[in-house]
């Protein structure tokens, strides 16, 4: 009875709008699934009870519940795998990729239908047939920014395809950039499609250059993406800085703008042209 009763409670939280309530379970074989994944969800048995709603949706993609109890149980498992998650991607920035899909493959142990944890397992099993950990040198430094950047829930594909291709400048003779780049391209065929970087161009110079003319097209949103990823790879390009500063001015966040001025200045403190860019921001402060 009792479980019956938690059952029918969280159809109605979890229900759809009346033109989804004709996916609610008709069947006594479906009835039975969702008793028991309850009973595993009350008894906090999160993995199992996501097994019988994967069973579900197998039988009937339309079972609005199910789904939401699986995001629902997934966001519990959350708190108890973020020392798990914590520490796979402290291994990951630390660029030791085979340890890290250890540890990944333990998260996948207690939420294997984990679509996300799938698919950077997947991912991470191609890097690590190519790299264990990274190196030390500088051009290593940049590869595992990109990895970083890869390997990751939240994505960034396009800096993770520069910040390769820059490793490959950083070192010509390195063969394991290439064929991280290679893979790259080959998960997401669009990065090298989309790609506008001429032959003879190297990717920070072209990026600054592409940003330059999104400022004069007053893109300034994406000029600051731009620069903000040749940042990321070199913190103390004055060009990218300068010009990351005027971008801020004119979307009228002031504060970032002194402060790239004011980095750049610590790299070339004679440079008179950021003196008289600090100079006006202050008297543009003070006239507001």
């Amino acid at each position: 009875m009792r479980r019956h009763l938690l059952y029918s409670l969280c159809l109605f939280l979890l229900a759809a709008p009346a033109s989804a309530q004709a996916s609610a379970p008709q069947s006594a074989e479906l009835r039975e699934y969702y008793d028991k994944a309850f009973a595993f969800y009350i008894s906090a048995d999160y993995p199992r009870a996501i097994e019988y709603w994967n069973i579900i949706l197998r039988a009937d993609p339309k079972q609005i519940t199910a789904k939401n109890m699986i995001d629902d149980a997934r966001q519990k498992m959350a708190g108890s795998s973020l020392s798990l998650k914590k520490d796979f991607y402290s291994l990951v920035g630390r660029g030791r990729y085979s340890d890290a899909l250890v540890k990944l493959e333990t998260m996948l142990a207690s939420d294997p239908t984990n679509p996300a944890y799938q698919k950077l397992q997947t991912r991470l099993r191609r890097i690590s047939a190519q790299v264990k950990r990274k190196g030390t040198s500088r051009a290593w430094t940049i590869a595992s920014e990109g990895l970083s950047a890869w390997i990751n829930e939240k994505e960034d594909l396009p800096f993770a395809y520069d910040a390769l291709r820059y490793a490959v400048e950083l070192a010509p003779a390195n063969k394991t950039f290439p064929r991280l780049v290679a893979l790259l391209e080959e998960e997401d065929s669009q990065l090298k499609l989309n790609d506008t970087k001429p032959a003879n161009s190297g990717i920070l110079d072209h990026k600054k250059n592409k940003a330059l003319h999104q400022i004069y097209d007053s893109k300034f949103y994406m000029a600051a993406k731009e620069l903000e990823d040749v940042l990321r790879l070199e913190p103390k390009d004055i060009t990218a800085l300068k010009r990351i500063g005027s971008v801020y001015l004119q979307m009228k966040d002031y504060r970032r703008a002194r402060n790239a001025w004011q980095q750049a200045l610590k790299v070339t403190p004679k440079d008179e042209q950021l003196k008289e860019y600090l100079a006006a921001l202050d008297k543009a402060a003070k006239s507001k």
